[in-house]
């Protein structure tokens, strides 16, 4: 039996360095003729599909495990008349954590090419990835194995939303979807019976960070949106946001007389 041909890829790593300061990216179209998404990494590079499962594959016939075991659940619903007894084994907890890991270097290679609303698309996957697992695994230890990622996931999703508003000039929105996911994150880490932690939740800084950009670059009804989202906070008890907020809110009236 002859030699098999490869392809050495040692021209195309030299035209595309590796920069470890920064996550190089770039869309191409496939020989299929579909658009792929690569990203530069040491060793190498990454070739991820666009759209459906990032690896092209299609487990069960469906076009993710999660979409899979999405309709196994159905399937006992209607049969049971009630999720009561659906469990997901270890391994199958094990295999939806792959695919997780498949779409969060898909959803970061996608914030690199600010295509955010895909990139709502791979973080919800994932946060229902997360929902399900929490939900239905057998065993405790997988209801939590990935629990920790949850908040790092709703920061994501909340940036996404948040400068996909932000590309319609709806500002408002985007200051909206931020404050959302500091609430999701809040929520979360109190319901993981963490509640000490959100105040130094690295998370959190990056969505308050973001929130602080946003309504500074405000156009001229910043008052009006900084008092809603004030309002907002006091409604939801999130103090901490809303001195924030008040500070804020201070600023631009001071800012507005001349002061």
């Amino acid at each position: 039996m002859g030699a098999m041909s490869y392809i050495d890829l040692q021209p195309v790593l030299v035209d595309w360095r590796y920069d470890a300061d920064r996550i190089s990216t770039r869309k191409i179209i496939g020989a299929d003729g579909r658009p792929k998404i690569q990203m530069r990494v040491e060793l190498g590079l990454l070739q991820m599909e666009l759209d459906g499962r990032p690896d092209g594959e299609q487990p069960c016939g469906c076009d993710s495990l999660l979409a899979y075991y999405h309709k196994k659940l159905a399937e006992y619903q209607a049969r049971n008349a009630t999720t009561l007894g659906f469990g997901l084994t270890p391994r199958e907890c094990r295999a939806l954590s792959d695919e997780a890991s498949l779409y969060y270097q898909r959803y970061v290679a996608l914030f690199v090419l600010e295509e955010f609303n895909l990139m709502v698309r791979d973080t919800s996957h994932n946060l229902a990835i997360l929902d399900l697992c929490r939900d239905y695994a057998l065993e405790a230890k997988d209801r939590m194995r990935m629990e920790p990622t949850r908040a790092y996931v709703l920061m994501m999703d909340a940036r996404a939303r948040a400068l996909e508003a932000l590309l319609d000039d709806q500002v408002s929105s985007a200051v909206a979807h931020v404050n959302r996911g500091i609430l999701s994150i809040r929520d979360h880490l109190e319901q993981w019976g963490r509640p000490d932690a959100f105040e130094s939740c690295e998370e959190v800084k990056v969505l308050r960070e973001l929130r602080a950009d946003l309504l500074r670059d405000m156009p001229g009804d910043s008052l009006l949106a900084t008092r809603r989202a004030l309002h907002e906070a006091i409604a939801e008890e999130r103090f901490e946001d809303a001195a924030e907020l008040h500070d804020q809110l201070k600023r631009l009236c001071e800012d507005d007389t001349g002061a």
